[in-house]
C-alpha cells in the first residue's frame, strides 16, 4: 500500500482530513495539496457518483494522501467498488447492529476475513505493487469504519464494536444529534451526548478499534481529540471556501 494509513494511525497525534462533498478531479487534487493529511469523498450525501471517483481518487494518491470514501450504504457492491477504485478506508453509514457490522466486514475484506470480490484493477495500480502483493496486503491495508449515528446504533454499540475485522467507529453527530433529540449542530457537551459520545470511544478503545468522528470545525475538532479519538474531519472543502473568503474580504476591507 502506498500510504499506510493504518500505521500513521497508530500514533497519538490526531489525523485531520478534509470532507469533500463537491465532485471534480481538479479539485480532489487541489484539496490533497492543502495542509490536511487526507481527503474522504462523500458519495452519500456529496454530489460524487462512480464516475467522478474514479477521476478524483487517483488525483488524492498522486498527492502523496490517502483517499477515503464514504459509501451511499452498507451493500456489498458498493463497498467493493470504493475498495477497488483505490479507496485506503472506507465509511459505512447507519450501521445499527453486530449483523450489519459483520455484513460491512464481509463485503470490505478478502477470504477468509470476508468475501471481497477479486478484481480491482485501480485499487492495484494505486498500491503501487503486482495483483499478488495487493492481496496479501488488502485486509490489513484497507480500513472499515461503521458510522455509530442513532440511538439503535448506540445501544448495540458494545456488540458492534466486538465486530472480528472491524477496523473503527465513525461519529455521525448530527445524526447522533437528532437521534436523541438535539437536532442539528447540537453543542457536543449537551450531558447525554457528550455520554453517547464518551460511550462509543469507550466501546472503540476496549476492542482496539480507531475512533473516528466528524468534527468540522476547530472546536469540535479538540472536543473529539480531547476524548481520545484520532481519525477526524478537520473541516468540508465549503468550510474551507467559506472560511478563506471570510478572512480575505476581510483583510481586503482594511486596505
Amino acid at each position: 500500500m502506498r500510504f499506510d494509513l493504518r500505521a500513521r494511525l497508530k500514533q497519538d497525534k490526531p489525523f485531520y482530513f478534509i470532507w469533500a462533498t463537491m465532485p471534480g478531479a481538479i479539485l480532489a487534487g487541489q484539496l490533497a495539496r492543502l495542509p490536511y493529511e487526507g481527503v474522504c469523498i462523500d458519495m452519500q450525501h456529496g454530489l460524487s457518483g462512480f464516475g467522478d471517483v474514479v477521476t478524483m481518487v487517483p488525483e488524492i494518491i498522486a498527492a502523496g494522501k490517502p483517499a477515503m470514501i464514504r459509501v451511499l450504504w452498507n451493500e456489498p457492491g458498493l463497498i467493493g467498488q470504493a475498495l477497488d477504485v483505490g479507496a485506503a478506508a472506507i465509511i459505512v453509514p447507519m450501521i445499527n447492529s453486530a449483523k450489519e457490522a459483520a455484513a460491512l466486514v464481509k463485503a470490505a475484506k478478502y477470504p477468509p476475513m470476508g468475501m471481497r470480490s477479486w478484481g480491482g484493477y485501480a485499487a492495484v495500480q494505486a498500491a503501487g505493487v503486482v495483483p499478488a502483493a495487493y492481496l496479501a496486503e488488502a485486509n490489513a491495508g484497507t480500513l472499515t469504519f461503521a458510522m455509530v449515528e442513532t440511538q439503535e446504533a448506540l445501544d448495540n454499540v458494545d456488540a458492534i464494536a466486538a465486530t472480528p475485522g472491524l477496523d473503527g467507529l465513525f461519529i455521525g453527530p448530527n445524526d447522533l444529534g437528532i437521534s436523541l433529540g438535539h437536532g442539528l449542530n447540537a453543542d457536543l457537551t449537551i450531558p447525554n451526548l457528550d455520554a453517547a459520545v464518551r460511550k462509543i470511544g469507550a466501546a472503540a478503545a476496549k476492542n482496539g478499534l480507531i475512533g473516528g468522528a466528524f468534527g468540522g470545525n476547530p472546536t469540535n475538532c479538540r472536543y473529539f481529540a480531547e476524548r481520545g479519538f484520532r481519525y477526524i474531519v478537520g473541516v468540508t472543502e465549503v468550510g474551507l471556501l467559506a472560511a478563506g473568503a471570510k478572512s480575505l474580504i476581510a483583510a481586503t476591507e482594511q486596505i
